[in-house]
This record gives C-alpha cells, structure tokens and sequence, in this order.
C-alpha cells in the first residue's frame, strides 16, 4: 500500500518557517521547513503529507528532496491558518 500523497503549497509563514499543503484529498498539513527558499505558493510536494512526523518529501516542482516536520494534519482551513501563524 502507498502511503504517499500529492499537496499543493497554499500558505506560507515567514516568521515561524512553516508552510500550508492542500492535500488531494481537501485535508491540509501544516510542516516546519528548513529552509523557506525551497517553496513557494503553488509548488507540489510528495510524500507522507498527511502523517505527524519528521521526513523526506520530494517537491516535484523543483525535483528537490526536503526534510520535513508535519506539525498538523486533516486541517481545514481555519484550523490551518491557526497553525501555521501560532507559535
């Protein structure tokens, strides 16, 4: 069974180095990101986006790897936003 999914960036926070990631399913994930210049809105990630833990997902847009800390998942939008501008 394949754990991996396909996410868009929707959301990004400077400040606090997470991102937004709308999921195919609707869900959104909540990551903290090493380095913010990797992403951007609109890029597309793969990966386990939808499990809470620390990981390597691919952004396909760049074809680049990125270690990743999903902070929150099965968001909606505002519980998103919450997340990704709380400390």
């Amino acid at each position: 069974m394949n754990l991996n999914t396909y996410g868009t960036v929707i959301g990004i926070n400077k400040e606090f180095s997470r991102i937004a990631v709308k999921l195919h399913d609707g869900d959104i994930s909540v990551m903290g990101v090493d380095e913010l210049s990797n992403f951007a809105i609109n890029h597309v990630l793969y990966g386990r986006l939808n499990q809470a833990t620390k990981q390597l997902i691919f952004n396909k847009t760049k074809k680049t790897d990125h270690y990743i800390n999903i902070e929150a998942t099965g968001c909606n939008f505002e519980t998103a936003h919450s997340f990704l501008f709380s400390i």
